[in-house]
């Protein structure tokens, strides 16, 4: 599958549990895709230190297989993850979440993640593994 067309792409993301989140879609190409998480929110939610973290894992998450799905050519994205994030800092203002692909093998791809502020600072930074297979027409 190649890069999906940007305005399909956007739409898919433009649902009521991701604008709750404060997460949109920013960017697709091959093998790379990024996020923005628009905080602080300005109302109750900033009160809660979990929803931030929420916010940034199903960013981190989407973004991911974003990158595979718009890396993918004869395979299929298998479903299969493990993302590992290790959150470093508190966000001073709006973060950029984006995965990119380092590695693409036979049945696995392994991303780089990285979630930076509007300051540039970094807030969080991880790599998942996606597993692949190939297309259902093989045998």
């Amino acid at each position: 599958m190649p890069v999906p067309e940007r305005e399909a792409w956007l739409a898919r993301f433009d649902t009521a549990p991701a604008r709750r989140l404060g997460v949109a879609p920013e960017s697709v190409e091959r093998g790379f895709a990024a996020f923005a998480i628009a905080v602080p929110y300005g109302d109750e939610r900033d009160d809660d230190p979990l929803f931030f973290a929420t916010a940034l894992h199903y960013a981190a998450d989407i973004a991911a297989l974003s990158a595979v799905i718009a890396r993918c050519e004869l395979e299929q994205p298998n479903g299969t993850a493990s993302v590992h994030l290790a959150e470093l800092a508190a966000p001073r203002g709006p973060v950029r979440v984006w995965s990119r692909v380092v590695h693409w093998g036979e049945y696995a791809a392994l991303l780089e993640i990285a979630a930076e502020d509007a300051s540039g600072a970094l807030v969080a930074r991880g790599l998942t593994g996606y597993s692949l297979r190939p297309p259902a027409s093989m045998p």
